[in-house]
């Protein structure tokens, strides 16, 4: 009978666990060796992550990317040394298949292409399990039919010019096709982070969603300022104190319970002369429907008419 895994939340300290649960490897097998495993893409999220598996654990095997000299420059970073290449190796038979893991940390497009080469094209051991790190991708993108797969997501922006981010602050979410493959990522997850949750793909859709409003279009209302104080000759650096404060207290309270400024207070004489000077602007005038929309979701939110 399939060993059931533990459908839990995990916040206890991560740490490096003593060992991996592997298809086809007894506990005393898996005690003796590091889960090996295979990373395709050498982008922003690899270049992070890949080092915080090794720290945790994994030895890299093999470094892919679609542009060689990237795979090549995150396989020096690593200390398990991995072979590396560009993706004509999965054509020409030169895929490690000694590996257990195959992690697919590419852009979201090109996940269900190269899950369906690794099956069939690649000649992918059946046993061998294909995960992919995105938020926005469900796990049917790679093929569960075909063999044992999961998601490992880091609710996280990644740069390669930012600094390692602490990786035990980051949510992972985890989804997996069985519950043998579930517990695998779920102590791989737990040895990185204190925050661990097991998520279907449609509440991690959800959740990337919520990702890309908190973040992605919160840098870009950040742009909007910077680029109205570029104009100005304005320091941006002015609004860091008011930057931090506002996400304090969306830490502490239901965001809009918090929500001030003149479009929740209902001020028209406000937002009329904001929307002047930014039409007045030669950089505002791009942004004057984005503020428009703006002020009639707060508006709306909080059932105030104008």
């Amino acid at each position: 009978m399939e060993q059931q895994a533990r459908f839990r939340s995990v916040m206890d300290e991560p740490g490096q666990f003593d060992f991996y649960l592997v298809p086809g490897l007894s506990l005393e097998e898996q005690r003796e060796r590091k889960l090996r495993a295979v990373l395709i893409g050498a982008g922003n999220v690899a270049f992070h992550l890949a080092p915080a598996l090794e720290q945790a654990g994994i030895c890299w095997v093999q470094v892919l990317s679609r542009n060689a000299e990237n795979a090549g420059v995150l396989a020096a970073r690593l200390q398990s040394k991995p072979a590396w290449g560009g993706l004509e190796v999965l054509e020409n038979s030169g895929l490690d298949v000694s590996a257990q893991l195959y992690f697919l940390a590419v852009r979201d497009e090109a996940v269900p292409a190269l899950a369906s080469c690794l099956r069939e094209q690649a000649a992918l051991p059946q046993d061998r399990i294909l995960v992919h790190v995105s938020g926005a991708l469900p796990l049917e993108v790679l093929k569960p039919d075909s063999g044992p797969c999961g998601v490992l997501y880091f609710l996280q922006t990644f740069s390669k010019s930012a600094p390692c981010p602490d990786f035990s602050r980051i949510p992972v979410c985890i989804e997996a096709s069985d519950s043998p493959t579930l517990e695998c990522l779920e102590r791989l997850a737990r040895s990185l982070s204190g925050k661990v949750r097991v998520l279907d793909s449609r509440q991690r859709s959800f959740l990337h969603l919520g990702g890309v409003f908190a973040c992605n279009y919160v840098n870009f209302m950040y742009t909007v300022a910077y680029d109205l104080f570029r104009e100005q000759g304005i320091d941006f650096s002015l609004l860091a104190p008011l930057m931090e404060e506002t996400l304090r207290k969306a830490e502490a309270n239901p965001p809009f319970a918090v929500q001030t400024g003149p479009a929740a207070r209902g001020d028209a004489a406000v937002l009329a002369r904001q929307e002047a000077l930014l039409a007045s602007s030669e950089t505002g005038r791009a942004y004057l429907e984005v503020y428009r929309l703006l002020a009639k979701a707060v508006q709306e939110r909080a059932g105030k008419k104008i």
